[in-house]
């Protein structure tokens, strides 16, 4: 099933546990923009690129204006008083059939994202997962059977080994009716598909640390 009809980096959010003043998608890891090396990963996949935009929009028009023209923006208003899935449903308007849908603090290792597409097919919806190492994770607890790899449960309590990747391919229809956390929209869905995808989410400081660690691994000519 999953032929994307498009895809939704939100790019809204206050950043504030990170601290920089700016949106986290203009941080710069190995030299360029997170929003610039997300976007070349996404146009990849599919040229329908919506990018939600709020704090400081206009870093983030202007950053577009000049390097990614091919793009959507798409305004959040409210982004001081909701959460990432307001985002994505404001982006996913007009986009036909399941969508990806990432945040736009997320460094994807080249050809995941490529990976992670293909492994969708045939499937409605499928849950982007990493191994745990960001500061805030989402725990995923796993099941492997008949069907492959399933995420029966969500938590932000108990460790696991993988946590929610902020990456995922769906109908937009699924993200309706919730106003808190994508992960806890998804909950009324389990189980679901999944499947692991390299990346470096950057959500605090350690965060970007670590990222530049993998950015000099993934881009060693910078």
């Amino acid at each position: 099933m999953s032929t994307l009809g498009g895809a939704v980096i939100a790019a809204a959010g206050l950043g504030s546990r990170l601290g920089h003043g700016l949106p986290k998608c203009m941080v710069e890891v190995g030299g360029r923009t997170i929003l610039s090396r997300l976007i070349e990963e996404v146009e990849r996949q599919t040229d329908r690129i919506h990018v939600v935009v709020g704090y400081r929009e206009e870093l983030i028009i202007q950053h577009c204006a000049l390097h990614h023209r091919n793009v959507v923006l798409v305004r959040n208003p409210d982004f001081r008083t909701t959460q990432t899935i307001h985002s994505y449903r404001l982006g996913a308007r007009g986009l036909p059939g399941p969508a990806l849908f990432i945040d736009g603090d997320c460094l994807i290792a080249p050809g995941a994202l490529g990976s992670f597409v293909e492994a969708a097919r045939g499937h409605r919806s499928l849950v982007g997962l990493t191994p745990a190492s960001s500061d805030h994770a989402v725990f995923a607890a796993v099941r492997e059977g008949d069907r492959g790899t399933e995420v029966v449960g969500f938590d932000r309590a108990t460790p696991e080994a993988q946590e929610w990747a902020s990456v995922l391919i769906t109908p937009a229809d699924v993200l309706e009716g919730h106003e808190n956390f994508v992960y806890e929209a998804l909950a009324e869905h389990l189980p679901l598909p999944a499947a692991t995808i390299e990346l470096a989410e950057v959500d605090t400081t350690a965060d970007l640390e670590r990222a530049h660690v993998r950015a000099a691994q993934w881009w060693p000519a910078g």
